[in-house]
């Protein structure tokens, strides 16, 4: 009978403690920007949870194709960056350049769906980069292009927009 006293309590506390898990995981889709259409901001983006807005980088906006964001390193932690960037448009991607400064220890992709409401036309995915950065990175590169160059070296790669997140 004791056996079952234990048993049931080591069940409770393993719920307890996967439902805990599960809680303290970010959602960025709860904390992203959207527009009057439920779609995620095409000038926003996230880094290490703070909002920033840069110019529109959607199809429609070929004036401006460079964007510049200024992070300190003290907002670090543990030489990580979470770099949360809209979609957009399924035929365009996100890609970071390669570097000796930094290594992306992760890619994800988060769906942005306002709940009850399916998502015609444009994506309401975001794309998700945990970066581990060295002491000596400076900046770190990003283009919006067509998924079509996805496998082309970086510098080679025709974008739509290019992103320069640069660590002071």
């Amino acid at each position: 009978m004791e056996i079952h006293k234990i048993l049931l309590k080591l069940s409770i506390i393993t719920i307890i403690l996967s439902i805990t898990a599960c809680s303290t995981s970010v959602k960025y889709s709860s904390i992203f920007p959207r527009n009057e259409k439920g779609y995620p901001k095409a000038n926003c983006l996230i880094i290490n949870k703070t909002v920033y807005t840069i110019g529109d980088t959607s199809l429609n906006h070929f004036d401006q194709k460079k964007y510049e964001v200024n992070i300190s390193r003290e907002s670090l932690k543990n030489n990580t960056l979470t770099v949360v960037l809209p979609t957009m448009y399924v035929i365009n991607t996100w890609i970071i350049s390669d570097s000796n400064d930094y290594k992306v220890i992760n890619t994800d992709i988060e769906e942005c769906y306002t709940k009850g409401v399916v998502p015609e036309g444009p994506s309401s995915s975001l794309k998700i980069f945990k970066i581990e950065i060295s002491d000596n990175c400076q900046s770190i590169s990003f283009k919006w292009t067509n998924v079509n160059y996805m496998n082309e070296d970086f510098e080679n790669i025709e974008e739509d927009s290019l992103l320069l997140i640069n660590i002071d």
